[in-house]
């Protein structure tokens, strides 16, 4: 399988480089509302999983309340959907998209169905490789698309807020594995079907812009 490099994705590299229209990154941008609008609960159903590690169990709780209470990610891109002058109604009505979808199934059956550490992993995968994604996509959505930057704090706080998720799950993820070796071969397929959804979410971006039922080969 070809390597899949989240910055190197025809998604991201499109719209760093301005290729696309307004009108895409409003379509990329409804999906993305309902990527963020779903994540906390995949983090949610982690915490259901734990019931042994209570220190654990407490710093997956602080995660999802950064992600689902408050200022949280899906309300933040409700500030840039009204920047792009995009009703919340439609972006409530939009179906996901084939890669969307894709990501949705494949990280609810995880982590609903895995042990609390493999549930954490399939969520730790993508922290560390997005904030560099986030950094990039917050000085084109400014420089390039024209866009306010209180409305595109969503990608400023994904620059910060990614490192330190990351840090909390990486910790309960080399935790487990130190407390139990025999968790790493489940532990790698966990890791590898997580990030293929996670690749899976950016094509349905791709789709999205494009509208066509385009799948990333990689590179």
């Amino acid at each position: 399988m070809a390597p899949l490099p989240l910055m190197q994705h025809p998604v991201v590299q499109a719209r760093i480089k301005g290729e696309y229209s307004l009108d895409q990154i409003r379509a990329i941008e409804i999906q993305h509302y309902y990527e963020a609008r779903f994540f906390s609960t995949f983090v949610l159903n982690t915490i259901k999983n734990c019931n042994d590690d209570l220190d654990a169990r407490k710093r997956m709780a602080e995660n999802w309340l950064s992600e689902a209470t408050g200022e949280d990610h899906a309300s933040l891109i409700v500030r840039l959907l009204e920047a792009l002058d995009v009703p919340i109604g439609k972006a409530l009505a939009t179906d996901p998209t084939p890669g969307m979808a894709a990501w949705h199934h494949i990280e609810e059956q995880i982590t609903n169905n895995s042990p609390f550490a493999l549930g954490v992993a399939s969520l730790w995968i993508g922290e560390p490789e997005y904030p560099p994604v986030a950094k990039a996509l917050h000085r084109a959505y400014h420089e390039i698309y024209g866009l306010p930057l209180d409305a595109i704090v969503t990608y400023e706080v994904h620059a910060d807020a990614d490192v330190q998720h990351g840090d909390q799950e990486e910790g309960i993820v080399i935790a487990a594995l130190e407390a139990d070796p025999s968790l790493l071969p489940r532990m790698r397929r966990v890791c590898r079907d997580a990030w293929s959804g996670y690749i899976h979410s950016f094509d349905g971006y791709w789709q999205a812009a494009t509208g066509q039922r385009v799948f990333w080969a990689g590179v």
